[in-house]
């Protein structure tokens, strides 16, 4: 089995003391390729060095809604430096969060703006964070369409309506360890009907990890149930299933599949 973790962040403090077991049960499950996701200038710069130390690796340079009141001209010019890198495959994870407003509304929408921009300049894809901002978030890629070179919904949770609206633009939607929870039933009914060729799946590790391991810390190798889960929803082998997200995953990263 051939696998593509669209998304997770192996820099973080919770991987720190078993990195090197974290990435060996990775490849035992058979994840070939994987993103490590920027949340900041320094994490994007964590994501390049694990992916100059770890063949299979590739990363992203990015900024977290929660802390766009923190964002500054200095992290903007940095962001663009490091997204013209070739290590970079994208910009993200950047977005909007209203779930907690950690930063105020018009703060996140100016500095998604600003980190599309970027996106434009670079010619790299984009990863989006929506929470609570559908229709904000909608609005927004939607006037900036045309300029980019991709659209990846990272985390998608939502509706058959909302995954519709996204397929419209264009976009790829990224399935997270949800899928196998019991009260999922909404995200299961839209992947009954999104295009198989627009779906990739994600960790988001450590955050998110799928059932039997829900509530624990997530890693790369539990993607196997995210697969297990996906092909009972469309009827198919779980190595079918991980075939076709590997292949989309690397499509939508610009990756020989």
């Amino acid at each position: 089995m051939k696998i593509f973790d669209s998304h997770c962040h192996l820099y973080l403090e919770d991987f720190k003391e078993d990195l090197d077991e974290v990435v060996r049960r990775a490849r035992d499950a058979g994840v070939k390729r994987l993103v490590n996701i920027g949340i900041d200038v320094s994490s994007s710069r964590s994501a390049i060095t694990l992916a100059l130390e770890n063949p299979g690796f590739y990363a992203s340079a990015g900024f977290h809604p929660h802390d766009a009141v923190d964002f500054s001209p200095s992290d903007l010019d940095e962001l663009k430096a490091l997204a013209e890198k070739k290590e970079i495959l994208a910009v993200g994870e950047i977005g909007l969060d209203f779930y907690r407003l950690r930063s105020p509304k018009e703060v996140q929408e100016r500095v998604f703006n600003e980190l599309l921009e970027i996106a434009e300049e670079t010619l790299k894809p984009v990863i989006i964070h929506t929470r609570e901002a559908f229709l904000e978030t909608f609005k927004i890629l939607a006037a900036r369409r045309s300029a980019l070179k991709g659209i990846l919904i990272h985390c998608f949770t939502g509706t058959s309506e909302e995954a519709g609206k996204y397929l419209d633009l264009g976009a790829f939607l990224s399935v997270p360890g949800v899928v196998t929870y019991k009260n999922a039933g909404e995200l299961k009914k839209a992947l009954k009907h999104v295009p198989r060729d627009r779906v990739l799946i994600e960790t988001d590790a450590p955050y998110l990890a799928p059932v039997p391991f829900r509530g624990k810390r997530n890693e790369p190798s539990y993607l196997v149930r995210h697969l297990e889960a996906i092909a009972g929803i469309w009827e198919i082998e779980p190595r079918e299933a991980a075939e076709i997200t590997f292949e989309n995953a690397s499509r939508f990263f610009g990756l020989d599949a």
